[in-house]
């Protein structure tokens, strides 16, 4: 092993072990190159220095570096592409990492992601050029797959820290991986339009999400653990029903198989499999809206086992008398810190664009092998929408609104309209499937639709024929684990001592904001001012921002406040910066940041009052 690569592979070991333990990998023969489209490597010298690398791909060469004047070129790279107002800057390309050293020694407060495609090309470039700067001052990506770096990339939208954020390419790297920056950029591109999206929504449901926490809470008494039946049916074969057209198909042979396999109906599929007269084990709910709640209205079975997330709404709760089982839910954290107070094991159950999602995670968590589904035609098949409605129900619509729609192929070649939601669906379990696949067998029986990689087409029918599924007790089972998993024999008082914990913390909320206020009123009166003594000043402004700072500490914050004021906070936070970056005079400065901290205080004396009407109701 040669000096530069020791060294290397020590300073990597201690600032990035996650890449280390893959270069490890690779350099013992054990790691498999995720991307192989390169051809040729070559190492160019001048004498005993390395001063490039020659790279062959698709027929053609290219070299990495300017190798007569790296330095030079790195700083026209930097003109050509980095803002310096971003906070984030995420670089396609280590290249000779000449741009990185000039980018990082110019902007050390810079947060710098880099997304390197090829790991044969990385460990050529760690044998010759020594990259501690780089390993110590930024996070890098090796042969990652698509998720893992977008997943990378979408940490940084919701951090109100970051500021802006920034996707940039080594010009080279964009023509040796051209499909893959291609990609990369259309789906940052897609990210930073669905975070606007995401603005919407929260600014439409986030408010509704925290009363349905907070009401639905009170009714924890009446459901059981639903992180109970995680593991309790291994082997066991399921079906996940959806409501799409082609369920139609099959619908009728699900009545024989109630003993034989798990039945889950995600959403409205229970009201669908109802006007077919099939009553399934499982229902799922996670809406929060009022419809979801008729949906519930409308089942007139009692004993189909109410999987439901606390964000759910309360008329789902209401009108549905069944056994239920809550589920901890990623997007209801003030259910998961009761349980946490509470010493209550459940583990979340994962969250997607569809119930169809999370059914499939559920299903999976509990063991269940072969999943098969069902009615999942991700389409309008037969330009209709549900299994209970006519064909061509959706036909003057479609003609009406085609630039709503996409037209696909389904999985017999014909030509068929989707949504981008469905599409994100379907991308949302392709990513899952293959995750998986190797653990459980998953067969797309819906006999339509769009096909679904890393799942087997087939007919039900045959499916049914080929494993010959067993008689169980199913029903006794899942009804034994509800009666032994229910929250009223474990929580107590536990409902109203985390009410009271609550409280107590918006009580703290209510001092800080009066304190900051305070401190505000000095700024905005000229009492403490920069001209007069710079130094109490810049006391108070830190005393202001550490205010601040325990707002978002808070620990009712990620639980409670983070859906009501943080899209708030963060675009007059992005004003103010806005605003600082274009004035200069003090004079100018002091009001857009005097009404930037009253606004923000009235945003949380505003949510405060909000959570407590929640509670007392």
């Amino acid at each position: 092993m040669n000096n530069v690569l020791e060294k290397n592979l020590q300073i990597m070991k201690k600032y990035q072990p996650h890449l280390y333990s893959k270069m490890d990998s690779y350099i013992k023969g054990n790691y498999v190159s995720k991307n192989k489209s390169i051809e040729r490597i070559l190492l160019a010298r001048q004498d005993d220095l390395v001063i490039n690398i020659a790279v062959r791909t698709l027929g053609k060469d290219y070299v990495l570096c300017d190798h007569e004047d790296p330095i030079n070129e790195a700083y026209a790279w930097i003109d050509r592409y980095v803002d310096p107002s971003n906070s984030v800057d995420i670089v396609f390309g280590i290249g000779m990492a000449f741009h990185l050293e000039v980018l990082i020694t110019s902007f050390p407060n810079k947060k710098v992601l880099i997304i390197e495609p090829n790991i044969d090309l990385f460990y050529q470039i760690i044998c010759v050029r020594n990259l501690e700067f780089l390993f110590e001052k930024a996070e890098i990506l090796v042969d990652e797959d698509k998720d893992t770096i977008l997943g990378k990339i979408g940490t940084f939208f919701w951090n109100t820290d970051e500021g802006g954020i920034q996707l940039e390419p080594l010009e080279v790297y964009a023509e040796l991986f051209p499909q893959i920056w291609e990609d990369l950029r259309d789906r940052f591109v897609k990210m930073a339009q669905s975070f606007t999206v995401d603005i919407l929504t929260r600014r439409k449901f986030g408010e509704l999400w925290v009363h349905n926490n907070i009401k639905n809470l009170n009714l924890i008494a009446e459901a059981s653990n639903a992180a109970e039946l995680i593991g309790r049916f291994k082997g066991v074969p399921a079906i996940l029903v959806s409501a799409g057209p082609s369920l139609k198909k099959n619908v009728h042979l699900l009545k024989e198989l109630k003993d034989k396999c798990i039945i889950m109906a995600a959403g409205t599929a229970v009201t669908v499999l109802q006007d077919f007269g099939i009553t399934p084990h499982f229902m799922m709910g996670i809406d929060a809206g009022e419809n979801e709640g008729r949906i519930h209205e409308r089942v007139t079975a009692k004993d189909i086992y109410f999987l439901y997330s606390n964000q759910v709404s309360p008329k789902s709760l209401r009108s549905y008398q069944g056994p239920k089982f809550l589920m901890n839910y990623p997007m209801d954290l003030y259910t998961n810190e009761f349980f946490k107070r509470q010493n209550i094991k459940s583990d979340f159950f994962l969250s997607g664009p569809s119930v169809a999602n999370t059914c499939f995670d559920v299903l999976y968590k509990m063991g269940c092998n072969p999943i098969i589904l069902v009615g999942q035609d991700l389409a309008f098949t037969d330009e209709s929408n549900y299994a209970n409605q006519q064909p061509g129900a959706l036909s003057e619509r479609i003609r009406e609104n085609k630039g709503t729609y996409v037209k696909v192929k389904d999985i017999y070649g014909n030509d068929v309209y989707t949504t981008p939601a469905f599409l994100a669906m379907k991308n949302w379990f392709e990513g899952y499937f293959e995750k998986v696949a190797q653990r459980v067998e998953i067969i797309n029986a819906t006999e339509g639709g769009l096909n679904i990689e890393y799942a087997k087409n087939d007919t039900l029918a045959n499916v049914m024929d080929k494993y010959q599924f067993k008689k169980q007790y199913l029903e006794r089972d899942i009804k034994e684990i509800h009666n032994n998993s229910r929250f009223r024999d474990i929580i107590g008082n536990g409902v109203q001592e985390y009410l009271q914990f609550v409280a107590m913390e918006m009580d703290k909320l209510d001092k800080l904001s009066k304190e900051q206020l305070k401190l505000v009123n000095l700024i905005e009166n000229d009492i403490c001012d920069p001209r007069k003594n710079r130094r109490e000043y810049e006391r108070t402004v830190n005393s202001i921002k550490e205010l601040s700072d325990k707002v978002i500490n808070s620990p009712i914050y990620p639980s409670l406040l983070k859906n009501l004021i943080e899209i708030e906070f963060f675009l007059i936070k992005a004003e103010v910066d806005r605003a600082t970056k274009v004035l200069t005079e003090y004079r100018d400065i002091k009001p857009v940041f005097v009404n930037a901290i009253k606004e923000q205080n009235r945003i949380l004396e505003e949510s405060l009052e909000k959570i407590r009407r929640f509670m007392e109701e």
